[in-house]
């Protein structure tokens, strides 16, 4: 019997969830479909190529499906995509993967590290083209058999060299995109903890695309400074596509989603009129000057239940460094609404800015304990290549290690050397936000009034167990 082969595989490396688990963030960590796999299977889909997902992170063992999956597909084309933290472990796949199938597959890598870093991840990997920014028609270029050179956005292999083709415009028209492909994920197998999600599973959903702000610890490498925006009408039609395939709450990941204000409204009162009943959160982080109380009250009415925020810090001066543009005064008042309407909250924090000190980290732990957020985060700044701030700190010698597996955003190494802070003294306070705000007896009733309304005591005692004993108690998906 002829096999016939699939044009591509778009596979998820093994540790893409389990990264942060021993660290802080143990509890929350959350388990969910890839929205940039889901989307680039969707429009390859659309254009009638053979394609699935092979989601290798929620595999117990994930080394022998994927021998098995490739038997049976022999793909022409595999695709993957890499954060800088895990490139080297998606580097390494890449050598099983052609030790395993030959020249006969074409390799090909997207996503932030390597839209940076192109030619570094194609020299330190078997991958044939690193596709730069958007993906979407890349992908479907290179399915379809188009010349290399003349397939816009991409590096790639030839012999021993590596070529580059002019940049890919974005794409401009994001309602002509096909509804990302979320039925091709087994949504049984998916989970997150109450924390971060009322129902399970969830499904996230990107209304928009590229961010106009500046702050320098962010990378812009994939969708750019141009905001594009899907119609309020387009994001209504995919909630209901994803609801119809059961997926019980939706995550709304914009960095842009608040911007354009009567937008958003809008898209409240669809939800609204169409009667659209499910639990929504906007996980992605609200900025505190992109908020007013009747998108908040609108909102609440159709369904979100949560936001996370970004204060970042409670020191103006380092917020001014890192080109944040917000103030302490407008985190206040952003809390103060957020409380008013009635929503749960989720504050971020960092610590290592570039002007941080002693004193400044300890102005974020008491600023953060006056907003008093229902739940708290707080990183050391991890520079990633894809940030400006990673340039800046470069361009003054404090870079100190380019081993891609220490730079996570939680438990990462020591890879730079801070203006004025040893990274020992950074971890002591590290911990010291965590117990401070988490053993503050405001919070400890709070939480104690919740627990019993919501009758989730048990619960919460394991996931404060899981945090502040992240090496005993790893994170298993509570349902």
């Amino acid at each position: 019997m002829m096999v016939v082969r699939e044009d591509v595989l778009l596979i998820n490396h093994p540790t893409a969830f389990g990264s942060y688990s021993g660290t802080r963030v143990n509890a929350s960590v959350q388990v969910f479909p890839l929205i940039s796999y889901a989307c680039l299977a969707a429009i390859l889909r659309e254009k009638n190529f053979k394609v699935s997902v092979l989601d290798l992170g929620i595999e117990d063992e994930p080394y022998r499906l994927l021998d098995r999956v490739l038997d049976e597909k022999r793909p022409r084309i595999i695709g993957m995509t890499s954060t800088t933290a895990l490139f080297l472990e998606v580097a390494e796949l890449s050598r099983m993967l052609r030790k395993k199938l030959g020249n006969q597959v074409k390799l090909v890598l997207g996503g932030p590290h390597p839209s940076v870093l192109p030619k570094e991840s194609l020299a330190a990997s078997e991958f044939d083209i690193v596709a730069v920014g958007e993906g979407d028609m890349t992908i479907v270029e290179i399915a379809g058999g188009k010349k290399l050179s003349e397939i816009k956005g991409i590096y790639y292999k030839e012999g021993q060299e590596i070529y580059a083709t002019a940049p890919r415009p974005a794409i401009k028209d994001l309602d002509s995109l096909p509804f990302p492909a979320l039925d091709m994920f087994d949504i049984k197998r998916y989970r997150c903890p109450r924390l971060v999600s009322r129902k399970n599973p969830m499904a996230k959903v990107m209304t928009s695309r590229g961010c106009a702000f500046n702050c320098s610890f962010c990378g812009k490498g994939i969708f750019g400074r141009s905001v594009r925006y899907k119609s309020p009408a387009r994001v209504i039609d995919e909630i209901k596509y994803d609801l119809s395939l059961g997926y019980q709450e939706i995550h709304i990941i914009d960095d842009q989603f608040t911007t354009d204000m009567p937008r958003a409204k809008e898209i409240c009162r669809l939800i609204l009129k169409e009667g659209l009943k499910f639990p929504w959160n906007l996980a992605a982080g609200l900025r505190v000057n992109c908020v007013d109380e009747e998108f908040l009250r609108l909102a609440k009415r159709a369904g979100l239940y949560q936001v996370s925020i970004g204060f970042e810090s409670g020191d103006q001066a380092c917020l001014d460094s890192i080109d944040k543009g917000i103030t302490l005064e407008q985190g206040i008042r952003a809390m103060e609404l957020v409380k008013k309407v009635g929503l749960e909250s989720v504050g971020f924090f960092m610590f290592g800015l570039p002007v941080e000190t002693e004193e400044s980290m300890k102005r974020t732990i008491n600023f953060a304990l006056k907003l008093m957020p229902d739940l708290a985060k707080v990183t050391i700044t991890m520079p990633t290549p894809d940030s400006r701030l990673f340039q800046q700190f470069d361009r003054m010698g404090l870079i100190k290690s380019r081993d891609w597996s220490l730079y996570k955003l939680h438990g990462g190494g020591a890879v730079y050397r801070h203006p004025n802070l040893s990274h020992q003294v950074m971890n002591r306070y590290y911990d010291l936000f965590y117990f401070k705000f988490y053993f503050n007896p405001k919070w400890l009733f709070k939480r104690l009034m919740k627990g019993i309304k919501d009758k989730t005591l048990g619960v919460d005692l394991i996931y404060a167990l899981q945090t502040f004993f992240p090496g005993l108690f790893k994170r298993q998906p509570i349902a």
